[in-house]
């Protein structure tokens, strides 16, 4: 969880204000609703890392965070203990399971550490010696300069000849039993951000360290087939320019299982760190559905070591925390419905120095791996998706994106003095651009749901009835679809709308069919376990 340390997390005062506790972040939370063992007894194994810039001085904070320094050990040290505890298949029970988790520049680290395994498997016991000098020619991959410290003549490409020489590489690891080839089952990110999965900071670059971009072009975000799932939740409201969303894209081919949906709210409040939990909610509880396996194929069996179990006792503590937290705020009856959290700025000066841009969902273009800048082609098989939480939110009169500072608020009711303003703005995704604010992330596409049109969204099982938002815009050509995703029926997201009693909104979401009764459960050895 980038920011937030699950272990030291004690956030110091600052311009006045105590001391406090951080907030946890999404994954802190996940961590922790994991249960110690499946339904058929394999037990779950967590790992978990600090993000990049939780230490305790300044300088871990503030360039740590702000550059990506700590990247190239936080894989290493994540990557280690894969190497020291997995196990593999032994002919009376199948290898471990691995699954990945992140927030930020976490979710960079895990995707990294996903791309590295593709690379290179996961190093025996007797090569785990080695495993420095295999981490550093997977690091310089495609380094003209670069001279392999551990295997060299015995591979036939060079170095810069990046993708054949890593296949070649990990060729020659197998042929001598240094290295096993393995799945991961899964990769869960919140809101990975920066063209290349972390964010830049343009002032760092000014200040004579061009080479930043280039110094972590190494690692390997793409998705491979050794991952069979690939989850992530977007953040629509996020502005900061740097904060850019990382979309994974699918190659042709591809037998991964990916879904990218797109959420109300800014970085923090889709990855969580925020008092207000009403949007980390529902991002939270949409992950969990997904790694559960409730959204999965009903046609197929469920096997327990594909899947997370966790424990809902302790998603209904964070729900009930959330709803207490909201009986104690002012404006309790605006923020407490479903899809109704605060929306927060989040580029606020000083960060507003580093520039704005407003996302754009199902638009983004394909990333020149060599220098981190976009380029003319449009990403295409993203898999993303448009949560119901977005849609309902605009029927329900929910509110416009707003500070957190008291100053920020402060000056928010003068403004609304100078200009008579009443209301606070709606939440208007489509809008347009204005003389006071910019275009919305959804501007351009067109709310649709069968023969009705924005607002009044009934959502049946029916696909030609499904809600879904419909490009009507300039940047390409019109008439691409970003659906509404649907829910798993009986699963975390529909505990969370009826969570406090039926949801005014539940009529108009669309369930999937509960795959529970779909194949049958089989029970494997309980010397499996699953490595997170």
């Amino acid at each position: 969880g980038t920011w937030l340390n699950r272990d030291n997390g004690w956030q110091a005062g600052s311009w006045g204000s105590p001391g406090k506790l951080q907030n946890p972040s999404n994954v802190t939370r996940i961590a922790r609703a994991m249960t110690a063992e499946d339904s058929a007894k394999h037990p779950q194994i967590v790992f978990y890392q600090a993000g990049i810039g939780t230490g305790l001085g300044l300088y871990d904070q503030l360039l740590g965070g702000g550059t990506g320094m700590g990247l190239s050990e936080n894989i290493r040290e994540a990557y280690a203990f894969l190497g020291t505890n997995y196990s593999t298949e032994d002919g009376l029970s199948k290898p471990d399971s691995i699954f990945l988790l992140g927030f930020s520049r976490g979710a960079f680290t895990a995707r990294s550490l996903g791309g590295f395994i593709a690379a290179v498997g996961i190093l025996t016991k007797k090569a785990m010696p080695f495993f420095y000098e295999c981490f550093a020619d997977w690091e310089h991959a495609g380094d003209d300069d670069y001279a392999p410290r551990f295997i060299d003549a015995y591979c036939a490409a060079f170095p810069a000849e990046a993708e054949t020489y890593m296949f070649a590489y990990r060729k020659h690891l197998l042929s001598l039993g240094l290295t096993q080839e393995v799945q991961i089952k899964c990769i869960g990110v919140w809101d990975t951000v920066g063209a290349l999965g972390v964010p830049v900071n343009p002032f760092l670059q000014r200040l004579g360290l061009p080479s930043f971009i280039r110094e972590y072009a190494w690692y390997d975000t793409r998705l491979s087939d050794v991952v069979e799932n690939a989850f992530q939740a977007l953040a629509l409201d996020e502005h900061r320019a740097p904060y850019s969303p990382a979309v994974w894209e699918l190659d042709e081919g591809s037998t991964t299982n990916l879904k990218q949906v797109w959420f109300p709210g800014a970085h923090s409040n889709v990855g969580g760190s925020f008092e207000d939990y009403g949007v980390a909610n529902l991002t939270l509880s949409w992950m969990m559905d997904q790694m559960s396996g409730a959204t999965r194929d009903a046609t197929k069996p469920f096997e327990s070591l594909d899947w997370i179990m966790f424990d809902k006792e302790y998603v209904q503590r964070c729900l009930d925390w959330t709803a207490r937290w909201y009986d104690e705020q002012p404006e309790r009856k605006v923020y407490k419905g479903w899809a109704m959290g605060k929306v927060y700025n989040s580029n606020t000066f000083p960060k507003s120095l580093a520039g704005a841009a407003t996302r754009t969902p199902g638009l983004y273009r394909e990333t020149d791996y060599a220098t981190g800048k976009y380029t003319e082609e449009y990403l295409r098989k993203t898999n993303e998706y448009i949560h119901a939480s977005v849609r309902m939110r605009m029927e329900q009169g929910g509110r416009e994106v707003e500070p957190k500072s008291k100053i920020g608020v402060f000056f928010r009711k003068i403004w609304r003095t100078i200009a008579f303003q009443k209301q606070l703005n709606a939440y208007r995704p489509q809008r347009k651009g204005g003389v006071f604010h910019g275009a919305g992330p959804l501007h351009g596409w067109r709310l649709e749901a069968g023969d009705k049109t924005q607002h009044d969204q009934g959502a049946g099982t029916d696909e030609s009835r499904r809600a879904c938002w419909k490009y009507e815009g300039k940047l390409q050509p019109p008439g691409r679809l970003l659906r509404e995703d649907v829910f798993a029926e009986k699963g975390f997201e529909e505990m969370y709308l009826r969570h406090g009693g039926k949801s005014e909104g539940e009529g108009k979401i669309t369930f999937l069919e509960s795959p529970s009764s779909a194949g049958k459960r089989i029970s494997g050895s309980s010397g499996n376990a699953k490595t997170f």
